[in-house]
């Protein structure tokens, strides 16, 4: 796991005793626990006790200055004020971390193909160019794969279709223009022929259907018939005497009793049918077509008078009237009406809506195929891809990293044959801990170290990317997650990495290059902020400082000066502002508690 480090840099200090060394390998300043302690008042004790303290406090103090001078050799008139001067230098602070090497371009070729290898045209450690035919491969399995995958497609196709046209049926349109009528009213399919010849009407009962907007309505209810009423046809049957003398486009005077009027028309078609009349005649058919005025109707009685020759030739009977185009109208598809049904009578024009309705599993199921139809498009797709590249190319400059096949050999599809990597660009995977990685970001500066046994490779480079989510192999139970970082590496004319090599690398998280620094013991927080005991020089003046709270410990001479704090390594922190170059500062750190407890601070607070 990659710690937090930083680069020690020497500060001038005088006086300093072995406990103000001691105190300098302490790190950032955080607010003292012991002060509020320290400097509360004091009960005083009975002066008998202290009378008996004394003697024993004055006992060990020359006891332990004996043992001191013994040991060290130091005189006991050795100063114990703790003072260092501030100077300038550089700050650095880093972490390290183990991380290993990868090809920042790699790909893993020939994956999910199956069939029999055919050629190998490269090996292991070869040098491959872009477009380099690497292998091949007999893709007889994937095209059985693809002829199933696409018989199944055509299958959820035809799905998608019928939804379509499902959707398309509930809602019923004009196939022409033209006059709704309502069921049972009478049309041309209602009109018979009598054997003689004559036509007869159907009796029926024309009923409206009225659909209002929110009602069901089931497949199969018919709306009604719709009419081409602006034209109107009559067959009538002439017998075989006039069949040279009748001819289409000739006039026809048509009479309808009904209506006692008559109007003009032109024969449209001549029938040499042979039809046998009840008297025994040989009878043809002749269609007669005009224009409605208006007040004409299917079913009406009607004959034709046609001029031929000079003749007028009358027909064997009467026929019925019949509209030019008519159509029944019929629900196709059950659903819900979205608006009233049109009223019968109405005319419509061409493809315009009579009855629109909404169904919710209509449309539920042209979603559900056209998904299926997506799902399957993209299996089609993939084998084909997987089809053209069983000729295996290099995609990319580079080397061979390992060819796992051999001429014959029959690939299964469950690992890639061949993976090929561009190692003349290579980064490394770190990865930094939960702790670290609020303090590194992409730009920052990194060193790397290969140790290959006998010989030690040193790199450069840069921070690439900092992951935003925890590796997810982070299984150990009450480890620290990690995230992932990527360094890129700066290349060295005459040094080559390969993938996969364990390094060691140090990543530069903050710098400050001829900064004014102290140790870090003479930072002590207080109520109005970070600040410095210092000692004025001769003749020099401070323009802010703070009072100092009675009860501390601190040599006269000495003011409290506040200050803006900047970086620290493990021994000194650098002066933003407020304190020059070559001032006193008191290091004023309660150094034997903050061993004791192992707090890693040292910084007292105060007020």
């Amino acid at each position: 796991m990659p710690k937090m480090t930083d680069n020690p840099s020497p500060v001038n200090q005088q006086d300093v005793t072995p406990e103000a060394d001691k105190a300098q390998k302490n790190t950032a300043p955080v607010r003292n626990r012991y002060a509020d302690t320290m400097n509360k008042p004091h009960r005083k004790l009975p002066k008998p006790l202290r009378i008996g303290l004394t003697v024993l406090i004055l006992a060990g103090l020359i006891g332990g200055g004996v043992y001191v001078v013994k040991k060290t050799g130091q005189s006991d008139t050795e100063s114990t004020i703790q003072t260092a001067v501030s100077s300038r230098g550089y700050l650095e602070t880093y972490i390290e971390g183990n991380g290993y090497t990868a090809a920042k371009t790699r790909a893993e070729l020939g994956k999910d193909i199956k069939g029999k290898v055919l050629t190998i045209n490269a090996h292991t450690g070869d040098t491959v160019k872009t477009g380099q035919v690497l292998m091949t491969i007999d893709p007889a399995e994937t095209r059985k794969e693809l002829e199933q995958a696409q018989t199944a497609l055509n299958e959820a196709q035809k799905s998608v279709n019928e939804a379509n046209k499902t959707l398309s049926e509930l809602v019923v349109t004009a196939p022409f223009t033209g006059r709704l009528l309502p069921p049972g009213e009478v049309t041309s399919e209602s009109t018979t022929q009598t054997t003689s010849g004559e036509s007869t009407t159907t009796p029926t009962s024309p009923e409206e259907v009225k659909i209002q907007k929110g009602d069901d309505v089931a497949s199969g209810t018919v709306l009604g018939t719709l009419v081409d009423d602006t034209n109107m046809r009559l067959e009538l049957y002439y017998s075989y005497a006039y069949i040279d003398k009748l001819k289409v486009g000739q006039t026809a005077s048509i009479s309808i009793p009904q209506t006692m009027g008559s109007v003009t028309g032109t024969v449209e078609k001549i029938d040499r049918i042979e039809k046998i009349s009840n008297e025994g005649g040989r009878l043809f058919r002749a269609t007669v077509t005009f224009r409605n005025p208006g007040t004409l109707k299917a079913g009406m009685d009607a004959t034709a008078t046609i001029a031929a020759d000079g003749l007028n030739i009358a027909p064997t009977g009467s026929g019925k009237l019949m509209y030019s185009r008519e159509t029944k109208l019929t629900v196709k598809a059950a659903g819900k009406a979205t608006a009233n049904c049109a009223p019968s009578y109405q005319k419509f024009s061409a493809g315009q809506t009579i009855l629109a309705l909404s169904s919710e599993e209509a449309t539920t199921a042209l979603q559900t195929a056209q998904q299926l139809v997506q799902t399957r498009q993209e299996t089609v797709k993939e084998l084909n891809e997987r089809i053209a590249k069983c000729t295996v190319v290099s995609p990319i400059d580079g080397m061979v990293l390992s060819m796992n096949a051999t001429e014959g050999q029959e690939l299964l599809g469950d690992t890639p044959p061949c993976v090929v990597a561009d190692t003349d660009n290579i980064v490394i995977n770190a990865d930094i801990s939960m702790s670290d990685v609020a303090s590194v970001q992409p730009g920052q500066p990194a060193s790397i170290t290969m140790n290959l046994g006998t010989d030690t490779l040193t790199f450069t480079g840069t921070v690439q990317s900092v992951g935003l989510e925890a590796n997810k192999n982070n299984n150990s139970q009450g480890s620290m997650p990690t995230f992932p970082a990527v360094i890129s590496v700066d290349p060295v004319e005459g040094q080559t990495l390969r993938p996969d090599f364990s390094v060691e690398y140090r990543i530069t998280t903050a710098q400050s290059e001829d900064c004014i620094m102290v140790p870090s013991t003479a930072v002590v927080n207080t109520n109005d902020g970070v600040a410095v005991f210092a000692q004025p020089a001769e003749g020099q003046t401070f323009e802010n400082t703070l009072p100092i709270p009675e009860g501390s410990d601190v040599p006269d001479g000495f003011v409290l000066v506040p200050v803006q704090i900047g970086i620290s390594d493990s021994q000194n922190t650098e002066i933003v502002s407020g304190l020059d170059e070559g001032v006193t500062v008191f290091l004023a750190g309660p150094q034997d508690q903050y061993d004791q407890n192992n707090m890693g601070g040292s910084a007292i607070a105060v007020g």
